[in-house]
Order: structure tokens, then sequence, then C-alpha cells
């Protein structure tokens, strides 16, 4: 009998989980639901933000500036998948844009981006629209004022 080490499970959750949700979610949603990008935490970020909802899902978004360019962002939740989506989502878009253009990054574009999101869960792009602002405008504070990023916290989600 040959050994299974999860792989095939794992598969088979994600396939039965893709046929409930691809009825009413767009590709782009699965995938960033599923497959999330730019999750983790950065090491002496430049910016971060940890932001809490209404819905009380918390979002943290960590980034590193070359210039004024984004050039590696992380992030972390405890949210739902809408929101795991919705963060990741905000990560991809900002990545390698300058801080004014990811500043214009809005619950809006990040719901575009996925296709769309279900009525209920639209307050996850709000959500991760505001917790990437709220880190940009940290690390415009930071390079403005350098040595305000010797008194950051240690906090985790």
């Amino acid at each position: 009998m040959e050994h299974d080490n999860g792989s095939g499970i794992q598969e088979e959750l994600d396939r039965i989980l893709l046929e409930e949700i691809g009825r009413t979610s767009s590709p782009q949603l699965i995938e960033h639901a599923l497959r999330p990008h730019n999750v983790g935490a950065l090491e002496d970020p430049d910016g971060e933000a940890t932001v809490s909802g209404l819905c009380e899902d918390t979002v943290r978004i960590q980034l590193r500036l070359e210039g004024s360019k984004v050039s590696e962002i992380a992030f972390m939740t405890n949210g739902c998948a809408a929101t795991v989506a919705c963060a990741s989502m905000a990560t991809e878009l900002a990545k390698g844009k300058t801080i004014q253009e990811a500043l214009r990054i809005d619950g809006h574009k990040i719901r575009e981006a996925l296709g769309g999101l279900p009525r209920e869960h639209t307050h996850c792009a709000d959500l991760a629209a505001n917790t990437l602002r709220q880190a940009l405008l940290d690390a415009l504070e930071k390079k403005r004022d350098p040595w305000k990023k010797l008194y950051r916290s240690k906090g985790r989600i």
C-alpha cells in the first residue's frame, strides 16, 4: 500500500471547495482565496498597519520601499476566505507601484481585480484597501521622521 503524505487529501478538499464556490465566484477570487500571494511577514518593514473590520476580521500589511516604489509587501489575516483573497489582491496590485499609485487602490479596484465579490463580502475589499493605505501612510511618516521606526511595536495578529 502506498503512503499518502496528505497531498491527495488536500487536492480532494481543494476540488470540493472549488466545485462549491466555483458556482458563484470568479477564477481570480478562487485563486487568491486558495493560494494567496504575499502571505507572511517582513523583517524590519518600512511601513505596516493592522486594521480590524466591523466583521472582526483583522488584516496586517507590511511593506518595504525602494525609492518611492513598493518593492516588497506581505500580509497576514485571521479573516475568512474573502478577506484572504482581498488582502492577497491588494498586495499584488500594490507591488511595484509608486506610493502615490498604491494610495489610489481602493475597495472598488480590489473587487474589480477579483472579478467581483458576493455582496456579503464587499466590506472585505474595503478592509484590505484601508489597511494598505495605512501601511503606505506609515511608510511615508517613517520616511519623513526616520526616528519613529525605532519605536514600532512588534504586535501580532
